[in-house]
C-alpha cells in the first residue's frame, strides 16, 4: 500500500491511497479457492469444480467484494500510521474514468483512490499546577449599601387592612376595566391588582385618583 497527501490545508487532508494489483490478486484467489470447495454445482462433485469454471462465474463479483474491503482496511491503516483522527467519515472516490475503474475490476491494474477528510486538532491539555487565579473582590460603597438595604426593606414590608384614605407608601388591592371611547381593549383589566401608592407604575394620574376615591 502506497499512501501519498495530496491536500493539507488547516484541518483539511486529502491523500491518494494505491493498493498494488499483485496484492489484490492474491486475495481474489483466495476467495476463489474457498468458493471453490464449498460451491455446488450441477455435473460436479463437491470441491472438485474447477478453479477456471469457478473464476468465470464468480471472479467479477469476488474482485468487487475484495475491492470493498480493501478499501476499507487501506483507509483506516493509512489513518492510524498517520495518527490522524477524522473528523466525519472520509469522503471515499474512485477514479472518474471508467477504462480505468474497468481495469482494476479485472484485477488488470492496481487499486486507486482518494480519502479526502477533516482532521481533530490536537489539544495540548495544560498543567493545572502551573495556573494561578486572582479573585476579585468588589468594595461596594456605603451609599450603594446604603440602597441595596432600602431595596429590601421595600420588597419585604408587610400590609395591615386600614380604614380612612390611601397614603403613599399604601398598598391598594383593585379590580379595574380600561377601555378607549367605551371598547374594553386586550389587556386592560384586571382583579385582585395591586398598586403601590407613589411607586408610579401606572399611567400618570391613576394612583392620584385612586387616593381620591379611597
Amino acid at each position: 500500500m502506497q499512501v501519498t497527501e495530496t491536500v493539507s490545508e488547516g484541518l483539511k487532508r486529502q491523500l491518494k491511497v494505491i493498493v498494488p494489483a499483485a496484492d489484490l490478486k492474491a486475495r481474489v484467489e483466495e476467495k476463489l479457492g474457498d468458493l471453490q470447495a464449498k460451491v455446488r454445482l450441477n455435473g460436479f462433485r463437491p470441491g472438485k469444480v474447477p478453479l477456471a469454471h469457478v473464476r468465470q462465474l464468480y471472479g467479477r463479483s469476488v474482485m468487487v467484494e475484495v475491492l470493498e474491503q480493501a478499501v476499507g482496511e487501506t483507509s483506516m491503516k493509512a489513518l492510524q500510521e498517520r495518527q490522524e483522527r477524522p473528523a466525519h467519515q472520509p469522503d471515499i472516490k474512485l477514479p472518474e474514468d471508467k477504462e480505468t475503474v474497468e481495469r482494476m475490476f479485472e484485477g488488470a491494474s492496481d487499486l486507486e483512490y482518494t480519502m479526502s477528510f477533516e482532521i481533530l486538532p490536537k489539544i495540548d491539555l495544560a498543567d493545572l499546577q502551573t495556573i494561578s487565579l486572582e479573585k476579585e473582590v468588589a468594595e461596594p460603597e456605603e451609599d450603594d449599601v446604603k440602597k441595596a438595604l432600602e431595596r429590601l426593606m421595600k420588597s419585604n414590608v408587610s400590609y395591615e387592612a386600614k380604614d380612612g384614605e390611601a397614603e403613599e407608601g399604601d398598598r391598594l388591592t383593585i379590580d379595574y376595566k380600561g377601555s378607549v371611547d367605551g371598547e374594553p381593549f386586550e389587556g386592560g383589566a384586571g382583579e385582585d391588582a395591586f398598586v403601590l401608592i407613589g411607586s408610579k407604575r401606572f399611567i400618570p394620574g391613576f394612583e392620584e385618583g385612586l387616593v381620591r376615591s379611597a
